[in-house]
């Protein structure tokens, strides 16, 4: 098909990988994508999306990207190095958490690294940030201060889950499945399972699969916050307005969204979670992250043990990144280790 105009920030294809361990003990075939590879500070899905929406700002003639996301938004770390690699300028609107920020506080993880490249980072209250309703009034109010000054803006919507963005991952399913039949000896997975935070990677993924005539079926979203209701309907709406905005062929609103895995809520991981994913790295040499892959991967396993012929034999788990979240809970990843 024909693609909106693409940067090369991405180390592209990523490989996949079959688990060999966990698949005997599990008894399906479990593979692994591996968007956690593709590139170092750029990792994770995200850089897919930005591909596409930093080639959209640079030949509008933008000198600074506005984005926004949360303390360890693993978003808002791909897109200021991304940004910094083209000569661009980055403000990022950072959502302080729940239970408040202390500026004097060492800080870790995606924060840290937001701050060496010399972003612009306006934090915001989580109760302001509620009031507003989301990003997108702080984003506006961003956007209009930077252009009063001179800037040419560019603002990236939340996780970068927005039309042109999708084709990240309609461009994703188009190299995963060139890869699949090398690895896997079939021409598709039976099913394809993501983590569902912002929505652009599911998005893309099930346009993905309309568009090279594959059954939407088969992929398996886990939500690491809000609803399944709530991303049905957000998600449904992205694809909608991507094929509308780009006349692609796309008639399927069916999402298939599995609830119940975010245990106590959005970012919090328990010791139990911290000793699965240090399993799983002693296990197979793969680090999930405490945010999103994790969850989902664990979201993963159960559902498969609660019904295991729904899914099928050989199963592809998408590694969206986000490893550097992981170094922002050093201290419980000790605690929960020393207990084990």
């Amino acid at each position: 098909m024909n693609y909106p105009p693409r940067l090369t920030l991405a180390n592209l294809p990523t490989p996949i990988h079959k688990l060999e361990r966990l698949s005997a003990e599990v008894g399906k075939e479990i593979y692994v994508w591996r968007d956690d590879m593709t590139g170092s500070v750029e990792s994770g899905n995200k850089v897919r999306k930005l591909e596409f929406l930093l080639a959209d700002a640079m030949a509008k003639g933008a000198t600074r990207i506005i984005t926004a996301g949360g303390f360890q938004s693993n978003h808002t770390r791909a897109t200021a190095y991304c940004a910094r690699r083209l000569g661009l300028e980055v403000s990022i609107i950072v959502r302080e958490p729940k239970t408040g920020f202390k500026p004097q506080e060492i800080p870790t993880g995606n924060l840290l690294l937001n701050q060496i490249t010399g972003a612009e980072l306006q934090f915001v209250p989580f109760a302001e940030y509620q009031a507003l309703g989301g990003y997108g009034p702080l984003l506006e109010r961003a956007d209009e201060q930077w252009r009063q000054r001179g800037e040419k803006t560019y603002v990236i919507g939340e996780g970068g889950s927005q039309p042109l963005g999708c084709f990240g991952y309609i461009y994703g399913v188009e190299q995963m499945l060139s890869l699949w039949p090398k690895v896997a000896g079939t021409k598709f997975p039976d099913s394809l399972f993501c983590a569902d935070g912002s929505g652009g990677t599911h998005g893309g993924l099930h346009l993905g699969y309309e568009l090279n005539g594959l059954s939407t079926n088969a992929i398996w979203a886990v939500n690491v916050c809000d609803s399944a209701e709530y991303f049905q309907k957000r998600v449904g709406k992205l694809i909608e307005d991507t094929a509308q905005q780009f006349n692609l062929r796309s008639i399927n609103r069916e999402l298939q969204v599995l609830d119940g895995h975010f245990g106590t809520g959005y970012g919090i991981a328990t010791d139990e979670d911290l000793r699965f994913y240090a399993r799983l790295a002693k296990q197979e040499g793969v680090l999930l992250d405490p945010t999103y892959t994790g969850k989902a991967f664990r979201g993963m396993l159960a559902e498969i043990k609660r019904a295991p012929d729904r899914f099928g034999k050989k199963i592809l788990f998408l590694h969206s990144g986000g490893t550097f979240g992981t170094f922002a809970l050093q201290e419980q990843y000790a605690r929960a280790l020393a207990a084990a």
